[in-house]
């Protein structure tokens, strides 16, 4: 055994040998291998394989009719469940399929795709291996389905055979089975891009031209000429077009016939052929209104447009949502269908807005084509027209951070102030698509950066409810003020927190935000409480660290210095309250000494005297003292009553003697 051999067969010593001698076409040592052991004819390799396989597989046809001499099993299938027969046909080696047909080759034995040998012949431009196989099948046989549900016709229409086609089709071969994709063989003849499968299109359309047999639908609603179309065979697509019951603008099931087909491969010669066959005289549209005119315009196909255009079944109508195909050219910066387009037709409204109000500028505008901005602006577009949303092209640009389109509207004298109906400012719909470098550009033509729409927000909180950390920085490094609040008191910190944007949450307090704001509602909601609700652990832990509060917190805070205030009001009140009362009693003393001082001074003036101590005498006079014979002053009764009214005794009023 040589070096090749040790390397096909690393099993057993006897079955690599065997196999070997098969391939090598060793027919002595075939023979003696056998005799010595008769299971080695039937021998499988790690495939499956037999010697009477490797026989076919070599082209060794004398070992092969030793083998089945020796008695072979003509019939044993390898792993992928297929004969020597399979291999035959597969080689398309007739002198093979002949001697395994006359030792009789089981010619329905399906593989593990379910093909039989009649399949696999069809692959082969010569019919003879085919031919020699119809003469063995019963009736009926001919169309044995595989896995796909595909019959051997099926197949040689694939391959572009028309020989077996003829030859099968001989047989009664049912030339309307579909497979498993609902297609019969028409749709594999005609997707093929060779001319010569014209060939192959009339032997089966020769053999029953009718009406369903040429527009025959597969599960997708396609026709043959869609598939015709598709491949850009000229040729087939003007046989079948031929035909007076094929059926031009047929739908398939996305509502495209093959003209839309054509339309948007940009095959214009098929397109003036299936135009001048319309018989309808009218140019069907798709389920959305839009015409094969729509697709061309949209892949840029100027060849294409100008046949349409030139064809006088041919009109520029809206799609259903009122655009035209040159809306849809704009759109897709398609600049050599619109030089066309205004070229070919003087009455092109290069301003007609759609139903939502869009213009073409409108449409190139958002798609980024810088390039047919400046040719619709060349050619008189309206730089400022506005949509049912008040967007002019700018907006659209804006939003979409198309900096070079911004430049060239701006250039071309689009107005940089105005406002949507939500009141959004260009810079607004800049900051909410993240465009940091369409704000600088922005800011440098003039646009405030803290203008507020109609509920209060401003750019920089758009920027910060997307999280877009160089559109903030950019915008606060012009002034953007982080603490402004919208109509519900709600910051650009909010809008951070809301959506967990830490990064951004970072900015803003490096740039002074105020991290306790509230809300103007009843819930009263700080940054933090929009952290908590929506579990923003990473968030929460830092602005702690930062000092920020709930709603609970404060009000807790609150609370509690209300309590201290409250306290400190009682103890102030308590000390009044004695201080007032020690004040009015010290008056009422002062009152109380005043009232005596009179009521002495009154008695003596009446006749009566005043005794301290001692007894009175019969001559009215207390023994030990002495009668005062004038009166004392005033000021020396006053004094002596407030220095000695607790400490003098009782004293008793007495009516002078006389």
């Amino acid at each position: 055994m040589n070096r090749s051999e040790n390397l096909l067969f690393p099993g057993s010593s006897l079955a690599s040998q065997v196999h070997a001698a098969a391939i090598n076409g060793d027919k002595g040592a075939l023979h003696k291998l056998i005799v010595g052991n008769s299971a080695l004819k039937d021998k499988e390799d790690q495939f499956g394989r037999t010697p009477l396989m490797y026989c076919v597989l070599a082209d060794r046809l004398d070992c092969a009719d030793t083998l089945l001499k020796a008695g072979a099993d003509v019939n044993k299938t390898d792993h992928s469940q297929r004969t020597a027969l399979h291999l035959a046909a597969q080689k398309g080696n007739y002198r093979f399929m002949k001697l395994l047909l006359a030792r009789r080759a089981n010619w329905m034995q399906k593989d593990l795709e379910e093909m039989t040998p009649l399949h696999l012949t069809t692959r082969h431009k010569s019919p003879k291996c085919l031919a020699l196989l119809l003469k063995f099948m019963a009736p009926g046989e001919v169309d044995t389905q595989d896995k796909n549900k595909q019959t051997a016709l099926h197949w040689s229409a694939y391959y572009n055979n028309p020989e077996h086609v003829k030859l099968l089709i001989k047989h009664d071969s049912n030339i309307g089975i579909p497979d498993v994709e609902g297609k019969i063989p028409l749709h594999w003849a005609a997707n093929h891009k060779d001319p010569s499968a014209v060939h192959t299109v009339r032997c089966i359309l020769d053999a029953a031209p009718t009406e369903s047999l040429l527009n025959w639908q597969d599960y997708e609603g396609r026709t043959p000429l869609h598939f015709a179309v598709a491949d850009g065979n000229v040729t087939v697509v003007d046989v079948l077009t031929s035909y007076e019951s094929c059926n031009i603008t047929s739908y398939d099931n996305l509502f495209r016939t093959p003209l839309h087909w054509a339309a948007l491969l940009g095959h214009a010669q098929i397109v003036h052929l299936l135009l001048e066959r319309n018989k309808s005289g009218t140019v069907p549209s798709d389920s959305q209104g839009a015409t094969p005119l729509h697709y061309a315009a949209q892949s840029n196909f100027a060849e294409t447009v100008k046949v349409f255009l030139k064809h006088p079944s041919v009109k520029d109508d809206s799609d259903l949502e009122g655009r035209t195909s040159f809306m849809w050219a704009a759109g897709k910066g398609s600049d050599d269908v619109l030089r066309t387009m205004l070229s070919l037709k003087s009455d092109v409204d290069i301003n007609m807005a759609d139903k939502y109000g869009g213009t073409a500028l409108h449409a190139a505008a958002l798609s980024g084509h810088v390039s047919t901005v400046k040719l619709l602006l060349e050619n008189n577009a309206q730089v400022d027209a506005t949509d049912v949303m008040k967007h002019t092209p700018l907006f659209r640009a804006c939003e979409m951070g198309h900096k070079d389109v911004i430049q060239t509207l701006i250039k071309g004298g689009a107005r940089v102030d105005l406002v949507d109906q939500d009141g959004h400012s260009l810079l607004h719909w800049a900051a909410l698509g993240g465009n940091a470098d369409v704000c600088q550009i922005l800011i440098e033509n003039k646009i405030n950066p803290n203008v507020q729409d109609y509920a209060g927000r401003t750019p920089l909180q758009c920027a910060a409810y997307g999280g877009y950390i160089n559109c903030m920085a950019v915008l606060m490094e012009n002034s953007a003020d982080p603490n402004i609040q919208d109509k519900e008191g709600r910051t650009a910190l909010h809008w951070s927190c809301n959506n967990g944007y830490l990064d951004a949450i970072k900015l803003l307090l490096d740039f002074a935000a105020f991290p306790n704001q509230m809300e103007n509602n009843e819930e009263r909601y700080t940054p933090l409480d929009y952290a908590l609700l929506g579990e923003r652990h990473e968030v929460i832990q830092f602005l702690l660290e930062h000092g920020a509060l709930s709603i609970a917190a404060i009000q807790d805070i609150a609370a509690f210095k209300i309590q201290a205030v409250y306290k400190g009001y009682k103890v102030r009140k308590a000390f009044r309250d004695r201080k007032n009362l020690l004040m009015k009693h010290e008056q009422l003393r002062k009152d109380a000494a005043a009232k005596s001082c009179f009521l002495c001074v009154h008695l003596w003036g009446s006749g009566c005297f005043l005794l301290q101590g001692g007894s009175i005498d019969k001559t009215g006079c207390r023994s030990g003292t002495t009668a005062a014979s004038d009166p004392p002053s005033v000021s020396s009764v006053s004094t002596t009553f407030a220095s000695r009214t607790t400490a003098l005794p009782k004293c008793t009023f007495v009516e002078h003697v006389h």
